[in-house]
Formats: C-alpha cells, sequence, structure tokens
C-alpha cells in the first residue's frame, strides 16, 4: 500500500496536531497473490512411457511422440483465466534407470488435445538427462486463455536401448511453478473461497529524525483517535480484511487495525468483467494510546484479503481489470505534539 505521511509544523515550542498517515491502496485481479506462485508437483509412472515396474526390460530404444496428458488443476475456484504474461518455470527431475534423450519437449498445454494450437509453451530438452539428473526451464507464456486446469505432456519422448532394465514403483518428478503476471480477464465459480496475502515495509516516520530540530525533546500526548475506512468494491466478491503490523525480524505481530476483520460487501458486474454496481461503505477504527505506539514500532505490514463469491447469482462471476477494490484510510487522531 501507498503510505504518505502528513508533514508537520516546523516551528518548536508549539503545541499542534498531528493526522495519522493516510493510506490507499486498491486490488484487483492481479493483485491476488494466490496467483502468483502456484507450485505443482507432477508425477510420470514408468507406466505413462510403457514399462513394468519390478520386472527386468529390454528395449531397442523408445520413440513417443506423446507421454501424457498429465492434468493440473490451476485452483479450485478459478474457471477462466485470461493471461497477458505467465512464467511457467520448473524442472525435470529423470527418476527412470534409463536416460532421457535430447529433444524431449516438456509442452503445457491449455487442453487434453495433442494439437499445436492449444500449446501454451514449451521446453526442449538440449541434452541428455541421466537418471538422477535433471532438466530446468523457465519460459514466458504470452496472451493465452487457461481453462481451470493445464495440462503437461512430455512430447517427443526419446530414450537410448537398455537391456534387463527394472524400473521401480518411484516415478519421474515435473515441479511447475507459475506466476500470472498479468491477467486481464478471469471467471470465478460462486460459493467458492479465494485469498491474498501481502507483506510490504512501513514506517510512521522517526521520533529521532523529527526529534532532531529540537535536542529530541519530541513529546508525545496523544490518547485516542478515529481511522476512517472508506471501502468502494466494484469486484463480484464478499471480502474481509485485516492488517498485521510486525516488527523488523517480521517474526511478532505487534498488533493489528481491525478487532476482528474489516467486512466488505459484494459488488456486481456484467458478463464483460466490467464493474456494473460498486458497493460503497465506511468503518470507523478506534485507536487507543497503545495500538498507536505498537503500530509506530512496526516495521511491516501484512495484508490478509480473503474474498468469497458465497450466495451470487450463477455458476460463475467474471472479472476484468477495471473491476477493482479500492480502500482508502484517512486519520483523525487527536496527537498534541509539545516541543
Amino acid at each position: 500500500m501507498l503510505l504518505i505521511s502528513c508533514e508537520k509544523d516546523k516551528v518548536s515550542d508549539i503545541t499542534g496536531d498531528w493526522l495519522f498517515p493516510i493510506a490507499k491502496g486498491t486490488m484487483s485481479i492481479n493483485s491476488l497473490s494466490q496467483l502468483k506462485n502456484l507450485k505443482y508437483q507432477v508425477n510420470i509412472p514408468a507406466g505413462s512411457i510403457g514399462q513394468p515396474v519390478n520386472i527386468p526390460v529390454s528395449s531397442p530404444g523408445l520413440q513417443l511422440d506423446h507421454v501424457g496428458p498429465f492434468p493440473v488443476l490451476i485452483t479450485d475456484w478459478l474457471h477462466r483465466l485470461d493471461v497477458d504474461t505467465l512464467d511457467f518455470s520448473g524442472s525435470l527431475n529423470n527418476f527412470f534407470p534409463i536416460p532421457i534423450g535430447a529433444g524431449t519437449v516438456v509442452t503445457m498445454r491449455t487442453s487434453r488435445d495433442t494439437g499445436s494450437a492449444n500449446i501454451a509453451g514449451t521446453a526442449v530438452i538440449p541434452n541428455t538427462v541421466l537418471p538422477g539428473a535433471a532438466f530446468s526451464f523457465d519460459i514466458q507464456v504470452f496472451k493465452k486463455t487457461l481453462g481451470d486446469s493445464i495440462y503437461f505432456f512430455l512430447d517427443h519422448f526419446n530414450s537410448p536401448a537398455y537391456t534387463n532394465t527394472t524400473f521401480t514403483t518411484t516415478p519421474t518428478e515435473l515441479k511447475i511453478t507459475l506466476k500470472v503476471i498479468t491477467a486481464s480477464y478471469a471467471e470465478v465459480y460462486t460459493g467458492k473461497t479465494f485469498y491474498s496475502v501481502d507483506t510490504a515495509e512501513f514506517s510512521v516516520g522517526s521520533d529521532d529524525n523529527v526529534g532532531s530540530r529540537t535536542s529530541g525533546t519530541l513529546s508525545d500526548t496523544s490518547t485516542s483517535g478515529i481511522i476512517n475506512v472508506f471501502t468502494d468494491n466494484g469486484l463480484p466478491a464478499n471480502a474481509t480484511g485485516q492488517l498485521y503490523f510486525l516488527n523488523e525480524s517480521q517474526n511478532q505481530i505487534l498488533d493489528s487495525l481491525f478487532v476482528g476483520n474489516l467486512k466488505i460487501g459484494t459488488g456486481k458486474t456484467d458478463v464483460a468483467g466490467n464493474t456494473t454496481f460498486t458497493n460503497s461503505q465506511h468503518t470507523g477504527v478506534a485507536v487507543t494510546r497503545k495500538k498507536l505506539d505498537n503500530i509506530k514500532q512496526s516495521k511491516y505490514v501484512v495484508s490478509h484479503f480473503n474474498f468469497n463469491t458465497i450466495g451470487l447469482t450463477g455458476p460463475i462471476v467474471a472479472v476484468s481489470t477495471r473491476a477493482y477494490l479500492v480502500i482508502q484510510f484517512t486519520g483523525d487522531l487527536n496527537i498534541r505534539i509539545n516541543f
């Protein structure tokens, strides 16, 4: 979140008022941390390349057009996602007792069909991957529409001849990380819950820095106040939110902003995902002297937002980049500053 501190009067030996720092943030489909680091493991058993286990076998060599598909559910709440840019990275760890030959291709497709039109990304293995070795790759995918699942294949799988080789039940592993950089449109199933968690550095200003003009004699005598929280939700989801303030090592929660959670009512969108109704709310949060001190000592803030489409009409709701949740904090704190 963008944190902006108000500037105080520079004249010494006066008593004045301070406003609590103003914060404003905007959330959209590209803000969801749940889409930033999706990790999967795909097991490729010996049977998928036509080999039995625990029986010695021989072969003049394997040449397979396609091994797979190996489906992966992206998330259980996402029906469709139109990505502008997506990072697709991972590693193929060969636990077969045979090499995986150069020219084998790790392929991500948008459907089970083995045609070329549905290919989202590929990584060609340039060198033979020996038993116990791994091949790592990093690919960017542009302008693709994904359904609720993606499908991985090993295309043009090849391996040289072998004699009296025994495959075990240990599969070869394909470890995948998907990071949605930007998306333009999403369809979300109703009756689902999803979330976003983000950590950012935080500071409300240093007493030492402020007090340097007055030989460090700053005295803050505030006892209470109100933080006003204004929300404009144009997303087709209910939301609850909380801000946690952490110490410098990020291992201790010093305080939270809300008692319980901030509750935000749902907005509405049309079939194109554009907002047709914005749910606007105002919440006042009482800030005590102790809470203010805890917030001033914090170095990081963690935002937790849970979204849900429970009770909404239809099997899916649509979201475009024009639909936003905007949250603004304004301070109304009686902070008396004595120099």
